[in-house]
């Protein structure tokens, strides 16, 4: 046999040989990192990736009721906060005489002008809040918001005393210290006749106290409130200017019903402050109520106000799960 035939042969019995050293290393290396990960994993120098939970943010709503009375001219204004992340509802009255901190036009100037989409704006830039849905109470809407739980108790500072031009239904006489039971005609009365010795603003004063207690008594008599929400919904948005749809108000039901459910009186007013023109003809709220109504507010609208937003620890109960709200 040839030199050249002998090293064709070698070299065809060498290859099966080094099939099986490759073979052999890759199955090693392969068993050495599948006992290295598993080494690092039991000693938890790294993890299992884990499917991550979605999450779940709750909203906080602020609301905007404005009372336009029999001559289509605004009356007054309430903005409610409710913030179901730590069950609480901030109640803050808003004169319709006050300024417009853009353009120094009254909110009642502004809704004459340019209606509760107009005032909605004029809100949101002077106190520095993002308004999420608004809507006109007429009077007769208003009492009956405020009858359905039998008006509010109410305590006197000083004497009340008014004799209406109409007639002796509308006629106001609480003496001071006297505890009297408010209908919602009488609440009604007192948000807008000159009474108080303060001028318009013991008007705006026992507003936020009349609402404050009325929502309080809604969650004092959380069966009834529960049972009447649809009811208020439509007493609040027929023949409204609104822009609240059924979306918006099943989705505040929602969170309202929870609340509801802990059995809590959670209300609390903060009336604004600042001063008062001449006659009371207008009025301009101050720097400090605004940053005191920021630092109160869970939450803040930093281009509007200027303010830092506070985020929102996710809430974790049932009641919440599957809500993802988007700002």
């Amino acid at each position: 046999m040839s030199s050249a035939a002998k090293r064709k042969r070698k070299k065809r019995s060498q290859a099966p040989v080094a099939l099986v050293y490759v073979v052999t290393v890759l199955i090693f290396m392969a068993l050495i990192s599948m006992l290295s990960i598993y080494l690092l994993k039991t000693f938890h120098i790294i993890d299992d990736k884990k499917e991550e939970e979605p999450v779940v943010t709750v909203q906080t709503f602020n609301d905007l009721f404005a009372r336009v009375n029999s001559k289509g001219v605004l009356s007054d204004m309430t903005l409610i906060r409710i913030d179901p992340t730590d069950n609480s509802v901030l109640v803050v009255p808003i004169s319709a005489l006050t300024l417009n901190s853009a353009n120094k036009v009254t909110m009642r100037e502004t809704f004459a002008q340019a209606g509760m989409a107009g005032v909605k704006e004029a809100v949101e830039g002077t106190l520095g809040m993002k308004i999420d849905n608004y809507a006109t109470l007429s009077n007769d809407a208003f009492e009956r918001v405020c009858d359905i739980y039998g008006g509010i108790t109410y305590m006197a500072t000083e004497e009340l005393y008014y004799i209406s031009k109409d007639n002796d239904e509308n006629d106001i006489t609480i003496m001071k210290g006297e505890m009297s039971t408010l209908s919602g005609r009488q609440i009604r009365l007192l948000t807008q006749y000159p009474v108080f010795s303060k001028g318009k603003q013991g008007n705006n004063e026992f507003l936020g106290e009349a609402m404050e207690s009325l929502i309080n008594n809604m969650f004092l008599h959380s069966n009834i409130t529960s049972d009447n929400l649809d009811n208020l919904y439509n007493i609040i948005t027929t023949n409204s200017d609104t822009d609240m749809n059924m979306d918006d108000f099943k989705l505040q039901k929602s969170y309202i019903k929870d609340m509801l459910s802990e059995g809590i009186v959670p209300a609390e007013k903060l009336v604004p402050e600042g001063v008062w023109a001449d006659k009371d003809e207008n009025f301009t709220i101050s720097e400090d109520f605004i940053t005191k109504l920021k630092e109160k507010a869970a939450e803040t609208t930093p281009e509007l106000g200027g303010g830092t937003a506070i985020e929102k620890t996710p809430v974790q109960d049932s009641a919440a799960a599957g809500r993802v709200i988007v700002e």
